[in-house]
């Protein structure tokens, strides 16, 4: 075991560790959610990141972007992504895709993923990655979060399609209302990695057919089938 992952010891045990050097996952949205998530995937020493993402960064990501610098500013969010990643894990393999990820095109470039997290704004894209992770039987981790609120869940082939959380949102979600700072996307990219480790290492119940809601203002968190 390289010393760089002792400290995953204990939590992932040694197995655990082994089957997160055989994993692929891939991460669409490389924002607020994404950024984070991509970084906690190079420390936890995957064996390949795929970032799905056709955006460039601008002055509005500086709030809760980590991937975002005022060096950055107009380039590509996946060029970013695959720079942070080498600097952080250069054993990690890095695919990126610079698309808008569609039902059409998701087989081309999620087809060999283990594990998708869904770090994206668009309900539509959403819906669509359920469709496909349930039609593949591959495993989609859903975050989203706005203002003081947090959403997290688990979609299988055996659980509920992700739009029974989202029959009465708008398309663009509760973000343009409420906002979006640092805290919220950092501590949704955390209960998703959380969720990826149980299911890599087999531990503990992971949020499958059930969604976590987290309520910063009043520190509720509340877990629901749906």
């Amino acid at each position: 075991m390289e010393k760089r992952y002792i400290k995953n010891i204990g939590t992932l045990t040694c197995e655990g560790q082994e089957r997160m050097f055989q994993t692929t996952a891939a991460v669409v949205g490389a924002g607020g959610i994404g950024g984070f998530v991509i970084e906690g995937l190079a420390r936890l020493g995957v064996k390949e990141i795929v970032v799905v993402d056709k955006d460039v960064f601008d002055e509005t990501n500086l709030n809760r972007q980590v991937l975002s610098t005022v060096n950055n500013l107009g380039s590509p969010k996946v060029i970013e992504a695959e720079r942070r990643v080498k600097e952080i894990n250069p054993r990690v393999r890095f695919q990126s895709v610079s698309q808008k990820a569609c039902l059409e095109n998701l087989h081309d470039f999620l087809g060999e993923t283990d594990y998708i997290f869904d770090a994206t704004d668009n309900i539509e894209i959403r819906k669509e990655l359920s469709k496909f992770v349930q039609d593949t039987d591959k495993v989609l981790i859903h975050g989203g979060c706005a203002g003081w609120y947090v959403q997290v869940t688990v979609i299988t082939k055996h659980t509920p399609s992700i739009e029974r959380l989202f029959r009465d949102a708008s398309d663009q979600g509760a973000e343009k209302v409420l906002g979006n700072p640092v805290f919220a996307p950092m501590l949704t990219a955390a209960l998703e990695l959380s969720e990826f480790c149980k299911l890599v290492s087999g531990k503990g119940k992971p949020l499958a057919g059930k969604c976590l809601v987290v309520n910063l203002l009043t520190n509720e968190y509340r877990v629901f089938e749906f």
